[in-house]
């Protein structure tokens, strides 16, 4: 059980937030490793604020794994170039991601453990349906733009109409999944929003690869809010949601930029 949000795990949550979103502000700026340094505090702090509000039961099994994966992100840190280290940024968002996509699965297939059953119904709640939703799409669409970015990171001219009626039918099948809860449709939701992500990240391309990292790293934060919602953690769900906020209002700021600047240098905008 999650113990109360008192002022310290607040201010926790704050920064590990804050540290997120300095992160991605130097790594778009063009220093990547101040950036990555950054971004590993983040997700330190993070880690430590969710073991310290949680009675773990596996606490040797998670400081293993947390051990292993450091362990592996530092080797592959000091073993790739320079060039790609947002190749390897985008890899890890888009690996939250996955994580988001199969909290929400773990929440539907066992709504009991996560709490979300109505007390009188005993059928899953509005708002863990919603949450569930929410959850899987947005870590769907931040893996679909993780591997648009891992797959050569070459931009493709998506039009805009397309891409609304993309996330149109992403959020369309969002509302028929929380209208009526199950596995088909939930998989319906992630293959909608695989597509969409990919779409978006490939247009953001066009503007650089800051941008488009911005935009996925806005997605990954929209969905470790929505899956902190499901485990009825709110520092974390605010954290995510400043995470999510800022990525995707510097990816949007970023890319419209950038093409209003191209279009002035081709004499069609004063």
């Amino acid at each position: 059980m999650m113990e109360g949000a008192n002022a310290t795990i607040l201010v926790g949550w704050s920064l590990s937030a804050m540290l997120s979103a300095a992160a991605l502000l130097v790594s778009i700026a063009g220093d990547l490793r101040r950036g990555t340094h950054l971004a590993a505090t983040a997700l330190m702090v993070a880690a430590a604020l969710a073991l310290y509000t949680h009675d773990v039961m596996a606490l040797p099994q998670i400081c293993a794994a947390l051990i292993t994966g450091s362990a592996v992100g530092l080797a592959l840190g000091r073993g790739i170039p320079r060039s790609r280290i947002p190749l390897l940024m985008s890899g890890l968002v888009g690996l939250a991601g996955v994580a988001a996509v199969l909290v929400g699965g773990a929440a539907l297939r066992d709504p009991h453990a996560f709490g979300l059953l109505d007390d009188v119904s005993d059928r899953l709640r509005v708002v863990g349906a919603a949450g569930i939703g929410a959850g899987v799409s947005c870590g769907a669409m931040a893996c679909g733009g993780a591997t648009a970015m891992l797959r050569g990171g070459r931009a493709d001219r998506w039009h805009i109409l397309i891409i609304a009626v993309l996330l149109l039918a992403a959020g369309g099948a969002t509302a028929a999944f929380i209208a009526a809860p199950d596995p088909a449709r939930l998989l319906a939701c992630i293959a909608v929003a695989l597509v969409a992500g990919w779409a978006v990240t490939k247009r953001a391309l066009l503007a650089g690869m800051g941008p488009a990292l911005a935009v996925v790293s806005g997605f990954a934060g929209w969905a470790v809010a929505a899956s902190a919602f499901l485990m009825e953690n709110m520092p974390m769900a605010v954290a995510g949601g400043l995470a999510g906020a800022a990525g995707s209002l510097f990816g949007i700021r970023l890319c419209v930029f950038a093409e209003r600047k191209g279009l002035a240098h081709a004499g069609r905008r004063p």
